[in-house]
């Protein structure tokens, strides 16, 4: 059963796209889901934003680059969980996690969504379920189908032959949250 969906994404807000990851938080905390984020600005405040709007429940795993930690979380996380470095941080995210959505992003986006991969292509991790939202990361998944999964739970799982088949694509946030139910 999944209650808390992580949703990784940029430092930087979506800008046209803004709304629709201000919903995604809102829909996820309706249906009640926790909501998992790093904790900071841009879509992850956006995220946690929209969760708060519908009185859910948000947590931020953060970690601080710069010991002046000038940059602080933003307001509507609930529960702050500080880490040391960003692998303690995606890894904290991914233990805390049920599911995962990821939304456009740049190299650290891709660190979480190839963390998550490799997790559960290895059984490193249970299954969980992986929604790429848009079609931001459709290049790079696709360039896994001939990766296989080596999880035999994973394969039993999802059906998943192939890394690419670990990924559910969804191209906004209600058929993102609808993937999950």
């Amino acid at each position: 059963m999944i209650k808390r969906v992580c949703v990784f994404g940029s430092y930087k807000s979506l800008g046209k796209e803004k709304e629709n990851t201000v919903k995604l938080g809102r829909l996820l905390a309706e249906k009640g889901f926790e909501v998992i984020t790093g904790g900071f600005g841009g879509t992850m405040e956006d995220i946690s934003r929209g969760a708060k709007e519908a009185k859910g429940k948000t947590i931020g795993v953060t970690y601080y680059k710069y010991k002046d930690n000038s940059k602080k979380r933003n307001k509507y996380v609930d529960k702050e969980i500080v880490t040391k470095n960003i692998f303690e941080r995606i890894e904290k995210m991914m233990e805390l996690s049920d599911a995962f959505i990821i939304l456009p992003g740049g190299t650290g986006t891709l660190l979480e969504l190839a963390a998550v991969l490799e997790h559960v292509n290895k059984g490193l991790s249970k299954p969980k379920p992986i929604i790429a939202m848009g079609d931001h990361w459709k290049p790079i998944v696709q360039k896994l189908a001939e990766e296989p999964v080596l999880s035999e739970e994973a394969r039993s799982k999802f059906g998943a032959l192939s890394c690419s088949d670990l990924v559910t694509f969804a191209p906004n946030a209600e058929e993102a949250v609808k993937s999950l139910l």
